[in-house]
């Protein structure tokens, strides 16, 4: 891995998504024939589903299929000799909404965090993202939404669409998950989070199923009760801390983990 910036400039960042549809019959042509020949023909013989519960359970994870209903941030930032835990929650009803306002703290990230120091050397990155399978899923579903929702990409994403992973930069790209591959191109680097924060120690169990989350976003949009997607936000931002501990267990040097971990733990502080 190229050398990375220092941890206050690493931008820590998860994703939940739901459906568009809410039934298979509603998906407009040529996109429910191309999930039925794309996704849908090729299910494993042992999967007993219908169609149609196949499609509301896995078509989540599918950008020309589902949209991005919240995105959680979070960052470290000094206060004298004591380290502070900043995160914020972009949620809205309409995507394109959301993704403007992320878009917006995405840009301004870049200008915070891309303050270099003059002592840097000129191949260390400026700043960096960093999710669990952040590179397979979270930033290309977002890349693709943006260009579905017609908002124009910030460079990142423009580079992305012509760049091989490891040449991407300001921001750089860590992916926890491959942090814990150690270049392993086999199947076990394929970790859930929770199993990963187990594994170092962290005590994490998932609150919500896709199914939560699903629902909880149409009672929100259909009810107009925003009250019901709070659980949604709380489990979003607890993946996004979840993973910034499991950076610091496996990247930060052990002398430094305990003041970082202890931020962690405290009350966060709402970013700006």
């Amino acid at each position: 891995m190229p050398v990375l910036p220092p941890i206050e400039r690493i931008l820590f960042l998860d994703i939940e998504t739901a459906p568009l549809y809410r039934e298979l019959e509603k998906v407009p042509e040529p996109l429910r024939t191309y999930w039925l020949d794309r996704y849908n023909s090729r299910r494993k013989s042992s999967d007993d589903r219908d169609d149609e519960t196949f499609f509301i359970e896995e078509s989540g994870i599918h950008a020309l299929y589902s949209r991005v209903v919240c995105i959680g941030l979070g960052f470290f930032s000094r206060e004298g000799a004591d380290w502070r835990w900043r995160n914020i929650i972009l949620k809205d009803l309409h995507e394109e909404k959301l993704l403007q306002a992320f878009v917006e703290k995405w840009n301004k990230s870049a200008h915070c965090f891309g303050k270099k120091s003059l002592s840097s050397p000129p191949q260390e990155p400026v700043w960096a993202v960093c999710g669990h399978n952040i590179r397979n899923f979270d930033l290309p579903f977002l890349g693709r939404r943006l260009v579905l929702n017609k908002l124009p990409l910030p460079p990142f994403w423009r580079a992305a669409q012509d760049s091989q992973p490891w040449q991407l930069k300001d921001p750089a790209v860590i992916d926890t998950m491959l942090l814990w591959s150690f270049t392993s191109w086999e199947s076990g680097r394929y970790i859930p989070l929770e199993m990963l924060a187990y594994a170092v120690g962290i005590p994490f169990q998932k609150s919500l199923t896709h199914t939560d989350i699903r629902e909880a976003f149409y009672r929100w949009k259909e009810d107009g009760d925003e009250s019901v997607f709070a659980p949604v936000v709380q489990y979003c931002l607890q993946d996004v801390r979840i993973t910034a501990e499991i950076f610091v267990r496996l990247q930060m040097p052990p002398a430094e983990q305990e003041s970082l971990l202890q931020a962690l733990h405290k009350p966060s502080h709402p970013a700006p």
